[in-house]
């Protein structure tokens, strides 16, 4: 049941510690620690700072020097926490995969992938737009595709927990919750029937063909004010 989720996160709070999005203010909100559900705002427009900041931090120390002895020393500075990230919607779960593929890539990123390691993922379906300005169904990230542990679907009174990894399997068999029942996945079918009818392909522009409208538009006065601002950081990318 719904209000059983203050339970699940006191007890996930227990083993690690638990990031979810938190109202700061009139429609803002952040990723921040919680230790109950009281704190965690279940419908949040994007934040600033997505999720990924718990994989690329803004900031960080990299290397440590000793520089007391006749040749240099260095030593790697990361010791990353055992986290969960609670809520992440189906649009940051395929951004994290891009990222995790591209660092995963040679040369590594090892920083990125010790904390990838450490990052237990709980996913949340929308079933509705988040945001005015959302575009999730142009791409078709308004359904789950992967990159969780566990992952929460909104059946009315009670909440679906999809399984994605062993990790995720050990902690739903630890925590004793109940088997989803046959009218638990129709519910759930009936969720994703009603999605097919909410969201709705938000450009009249086939997706197949955005490189080529992207290539003709290489020359365009916008890429020059974008690179006014630009610092070169990486981040967009």
């Amino acid at each position: 049941m719904k209000d059983e989720l203050d339970v699940f996160i006191k007890k996930l709070s227990k083993k690690m510690k638990v990031c979810a999005p938190v109202a700061k203010g009139h429609n803002n909100f952040a990723f921040e620690e919680v230790t109950s559900a009281a704190e965690i705002s279940m419908e949040y427009i994007p934040t600033i700072l997505p999720p990924k900041k718990y994989f690329m931090p803004p900031r960080e120390k990299l290397l440590d020097f000793d520089l007391t002895e006749g040749k240099p020393k260095d030593a790697a500075n990361l010791d990353p926490e055992k986290l969960a990230v609670f809520a992440v919607h189906t649009c940051d779960l395929a951004g994290i995969q891009c990222l995790n593929m591209v660092f995963s890539e040679k040369p590594r990123d090892y920083n990125y992938l010790l904390r990838k390691e450490n990052v237990f993922i709980i996913g949340l379906e929308c079933n509705k737009y988040c945001d005015s300005n959302a575009s999730c169904a142009l791409v078709g990230n308004h359904y789950p595709n992967g990159g969780y542990d566990l992952f929460f679907t909104d059946i009315g009174d009670k909440w679906i927990i999809h399984v994605g990894t062993q990790k995720g399997e050990e902690l739903v068999e630890g925590m004793g919750l109940p088997k989803t029942s046959s009218a638990d996945m129709a519910a759930l079918d009936k969720v994703r029937e009603g999605k097919k009818h909410t969201f709705q392909n938000e450009i009249s522009v086939d997706p197949g063909k955005l490189p080529e409208i992207f290539a003709k538009g290489v020359d365009s006065k916008v890429w020059h004010e974008v690179g006014d601002r630009c610092v070169s950081c990486g981040n967009c990318t």
